[in-house]
């Protein structure tokens, strides 16, 4: 009780048993161990669900199109066949994509102390996004034909793999950063418009008196510019996969990024199509990918960088 009436000495006591908490930012500026363990609680769930959903996606209209342009060399695949190359590559493409997330999660917010933050989405996206797709679809295509023929494919070198970039980078590095970044990007601002324009009386958001979850409200505002966004670059994917046809058959004009050469034949062959051909089912992987990020947020406690 003495102790308790002395002033000072329970203060001090108690000040010896709290322990105050630095605030986690870069990891060189915080505690390792507290840093990757919230970085694994709260960081990767996020990144690994969007790659896993997303790689799910990406298998499923990826196999039909490697076995479409095999050259007879992959006939149409049985019910058992699919399951086994689903199974095989579906962990990788998801696993690829979630890295592909986390790095593009690390670039876009050190770019953003450095430029506006739809900027620091669409060159992360395009940067990161246009050698990780040519990865992703190289080592899925290798993987399928290791599961079919029980063989390996003859694996692709550097050289080669940056060769296969090549051609139409200009507009796949487009495509991608306005598409997926500039769309990342608009989804946030996008709901906050939309929960402002369909608030009730109370200032929650709802329509005919049901109340929108913040979920629901996410997800609708990334469909809704993931839609935009792919529809104002479907040009670019239609002149991309047109320069991809030119490296085929080893056309020598615009060799061997075929940016004009790419534009001006698809605009000869297709005319305005060229702007709104492929569109629908385009739309629903781009409007769908966008959702599911902005939904899941992968940019969720943004001081938590390695960089």
């Amino acid at each position: 009780m003495s102790a308790l009436l002395k002033p000072g000495v329970n203060e001090q006591h108690m000040a010896s048993e709290v322990r105050i908490e630095k605030p986690l930012g870069r990891l060189y500026h915080s505690d390792a161990l507290q840093w990757f363990s919230t970085w694994g609680r709260e960081v990767v769930p996020r990144v690994g669900v969007a790659g896993g959903v997303i790689g799910l996606i990406l298998v499923k209209t990826t196999m039909p199109q490697v076995v479409r342009t095999s050259d007879g060399l992959m006939p149409q695949l049985t019910r058992q066949m699919w399951f086994r190359m689903v199974l095989r590559i579906t962990p990788v493409a998801g696993g690829l994509k979630a890295a592909q997330y986390a790095a593009m999660r690390e670039m876009k917010l050190s770019l953003d102390h450095v430029m506006h933050p739809a900027a620091s989405s669409m060159v992360s996206f395009g940067v990161l996004g246009t050698g990780f797709q040519s990865v992703i679809y190289n080592t899925l295509i290798s993987e399928m034909y290791k599961v079919y023929t029980g063989k390996a494919k003859k694996a692709v070198s550097l050289r080669e793999l940056a060769k296969g970039v090549q051609p139409g980078l200009v507009w796949c590095f487009g495509r991608e950063s306005v598409a997926m970044g500039l769309g990342l990007y608009l989804g946030p601002v996008v709901k906050t418009r939309l929960a402002a324009a369909v608030q009730d009386e109370t200032g929650k958001p709802s329509i005919a008196g049901v109340h929108l979850p913040e979920g629901a409200l996410r997800f609708s505002a990334g469909f809704a510019s993931g839609a935009c966004t792919a529809f104002a670059t479907q040009w670019m994917h239609n002149v991309s996969l047109f320069a991809g046809r030119l490296a085929a058959h080893g056309a020598e004009e615009g060799a061997p990024y075929y940016t004009r050469a790419a534009w001006h034949t698809a605009y000869k062959e297709l005319g305005p199509a060229v702007f709104y051909m492929n569109y629908p089912h385009r739309m629903c992987l781009i409007a769908g990918a966008v959702a599911l990020l902005t939904y899941v947020d992968i940019f969720h406690r943004p001081e938590l960088r390695m960089l």
